[in-house]
This record gives structure tokens, C-alpha cells and sequence, in this order.
């Protein structure tokens, strides 16, 4: 029986392979619209080009989910799907995406396909997949009743962190409160913020300097609870801070497992000039 992993481009993993026998790795692009011309967040995006316009542009951009039909073309490609998207409260593609799910068990109805709520962009999807992939090329007899077990016990183990220093997207859009997006900017103030359980964006406070950014990083983790495995820091052109958060974070937990890697284009457009976004689970 094959397997397909499957995010929306709110994960960042791009290139990725999974290890898993019969299992293949895709991504379902969204779209970033500016001054009427649409980007597709895919392999082929220039970000930094992206970025540029979005900084320059006057009026007002936005961004859209994949389509009912872009999604039920990625789930008739396996036996049993895994679907994970970004927060249904940020973006309509979970939506688009149980629309097609329940287009394509129409069609076929001894399809598998399960769907998650990731509640959060960015980190914590990359780690959703990743983790998936290793259950499945630890358990390669694993039922797919199993497997959503699995992946919706690790989804509601997990978070993800934004270190953001830029907040007018996010304001714009009515993903964060407009009044501290608008005060955070006048004043250059970088903000941690969290997703909250409905999967929006909870602001947690100011970091007036990078370190006194990370201790604040580090005493999340902690009272959530984690002691190592898996994290995700997501930068938006911003390597050095993310691989000094790294050691940071491997100093106060010597068991974490740290990769770092840049935003696409739709984490980049929301987390903006030098954003972090830090998914972990305990």
C-alpha cells in the first residue's frame, strides 16, 4: 500500500524525501497576490523577489489557498493520504482540502485520506511531517487507523513559536491584533507570539533584544514542557539568528535536534524582514 505525505506550502520543507517505503513527500502551493500579479509558493519562487514587491507595493496584498481541484489531484496519488495544513483560522485550505477529500472518496470510496488541522504554520508542520515519515519507516505494517492515531497525538503535542520584528502583513490581514502590530512597528519592537488553541496568532510580549528574545524562546519550551527531540526554526533570510537560537537552544537542551532551514514564500510574506518561526513538540 502506498503512502503520500501531504502539506500545504505553509511548510517549508521543500526538496524533502521521505525514508519510509511506498511514501512520497508534496506540497500543495499557495498563492501571494500583489498589485494583481500572483505568485505561486513553489520550488521555483524567487522569495526574495517576492518579498521586494510586497515591501514596495501601496496597496493592499493578500494571499490564497490551493484549490479544490489542486488538492483532490495530490490525494488520488496513494492509497492512504496524510494531509496536514495551515491553521484553519489563518487560511481557507484546510477547508479547500476536506472539500476534496470528500470529492475523491466519492470517486473511490477505499481511499484513506485523513486530514489535520495543523493550527499553526511554518515549524510545527515541518515537524508533523517529518515525525510522520519516521513512524512510517519504524512501523511499516501500521494500520492507517494507527497512523492518524499517531499523528493527531504528536499534533496536539506541539506548537509553534513567531519571533517577529515586521508585523504589517499579519495586521493587515487580521491575523494578530492591528493596535500591537501598529505599536510593535512605530516602535521596532520585535514580538513573540505563539498559536493559540483556536490556531490564531496569540501575541505573548515584547523582546527588546535578541537575547532577552531567546530566554523568553527558552522559557516557552520549557514550561511546555519539552526536554529534547525535534525543533524547526524557520528564518526569513535570517540564518545567523536562527543557528544562534540553535545553539542556544541545544545548550539548554542537550537532547534537541535542531535544523534550521528558510521560509517559502507564504511564511515569508507573513513573518516578513528577519522572522523566525520555531515548531517543537514534547
Amino acid at each position: 500500500m502506498s503512502w503520500a505525505l501531504i502539506a500545504d506550502s505553509s511548510c517549508n520543507l521543500r526538496g524533502f524525501t521521505p525514508t519510509a517505503p511506498q511514501t512520497t513527500y508534496c506540497f500543495a502551493p499557495l498563492k501571494i497576490n500583489v498589485a494583481g500579479e500572483e505568485y505561486i509558493d513553489n520550488e521555483e519562487l524567487d522569495v526574495a523577489e517576492l518579498n521586494r514587491r510586497v515591501a514596495a507595493e501601496e496597496s493592499a496584498t493578500s494571499s490564497s489557498c490551493p484549490s479544490v481541484g489542486e488538492w483532490a489531484a495530490f490525494f488520488r496519488s496513494a492509497d492512504n493520504v496524510i494531509a496536514v495544513t495551515i491553521s484553519a483560522n489563518l487560511s481557507g485550505s484546510y477547508e479547500a482540502a476536506v472539500m476534496a477529500r470528500d470529492m475523491v472518496l466519492e470517486e473511490d470510496p477505499n481511499r484513506n485520506i485523513f486530514i489535520v488541522n495543523s493550527r499553526a504554520a511554518g515549524g510545527k508542520l515541518e515537524l508533523l511531517i517529518v515525525e510522520l515519515d519516521r513512524y512510517l519507516a519504524a512501523h511499516p505494517n501500521a494500520t492507517f487507523n494507527e497512523v492518524t492515531a499517531y499523528i493527531c497525538d504528536r499534533e496536539q503535542a506541539s506548537t509553534v513559536l513567531f519571533l517577529l520584528s515586521s508585523y504589517e502583513n499579519l495586521a493587515k490581514a487580521g491575523r494578530m491584533p492591528k493596535m500591537a502590530g501598529m505599536l510593535a512597528n512605530k516602535f521596532n519592537i520585535r514580538m513573540l507570539g505563539t498559536a493559540s488553541s483556536e490556531g490564531t496568532i496569540k501575541v505573548l510580549g515584547p523582546a527588546r533584544s535578541q537575547k532577552k528574545a531567546f530566554d523568553k524562546i527558552v522559557a516557552c519550551m520549557k514550561n511546555d514542557g519539552y526536554h529534547g527531540g525535534p525543533v524547526y526554526i524557520d528564518h526569513v533570510f535570517n540564518d545567523q539568528a536562527a543557528q544562534e537560537l540553535a545553539q542556544r537552544i541545544t545548550a539548554d537542551f542537550p537532547d534537541a535536534e535542531v535544523t534550521c532551514m528558510p521560509c517559502g514564500g507564504l511564511c515569508s510574506y507573513y513573518a516578513e524582514s528577519n522572522g523566525l518561526i520555531i515548531g517543537y513538540d514534547w
